[in-house]
């Protein structure tokens, strides 16, 4: 186990801050930490007869056009299942009659607290698109049962789309 000793706030940002410092390991041993506090996200694989919706976006941070599910990140202590509803409805223009939380996870332990929730949604209405004003997104229908061959194949790169695909195709086989 480690212990922070000494923590000091770097950077803040609107999306993450980041702290640097030292941690006592349980031998006594003092080591440097760097860690990223975000309050985490949610996604949604939204289910529309025997196809799911994805998004393609451009990401600066990679510099490519990405097939994701829709995805947002939480403000404060905000509900999560409430978060899901509201960026399914802002990217994708649907309404979840019913929604699951199929899988919690980190995105990467090592430096980050960032915590995602993955959402299957079901029996859609759909609604108007309302995207933010920076937001540019390519609304995708892909038919399930190309999902898996997709995924085998090094298609799909986004993490949370991963596992979120990997998640209703697991639900469907129940």
């Amino acid at each position: 186990m480690e212990t922070w000793v000494s923590k000091q706030k770097r950077f803040e940002g609107q999306i993450f801050s980041v702290s640097v410092g030292e941690a006592r390991l349980d031998d006594g041993t003092l080591v440097s930490r760097e860690m990223v506090a975000h309050h985490g996200g949610v996604a949604v694989v939204p289910v529309l007869g025997d196809a799911v919706i994805l998004i393609r976006q451009f990401r600066i941070a990679i510099n490519i056009n990405i097939l994701e599910i829709p995805a947002g990140r939480l403000k404060g202590d905000e509900d999560p299942a409430v978060r899901a509803r509201i960026e399914l409805e802002e990217e994708v223009g649907y309404r979840a009659g019913q929604l699951e939380l199929a899988h919690t996870y980190f995105s990467s332990a090592g430096f980050t607290n960032e915590r995602m929730r993955i959402f299957l949604a079901f029996d859609l209405e759909q609604t108007t698109q309302k995207l933010e004003f920076d937001e540019r997104i390519e609304i995708v229908h892909i038919p399930i049962n190309d999902i898996a061959g997709m995924l085998a194949a090094g298609e799909i790169e986004d993490a949370k789309t991963i596992i979120g695909l990997r998640a209703l195709l697991a639900r469907l086989v129940l």
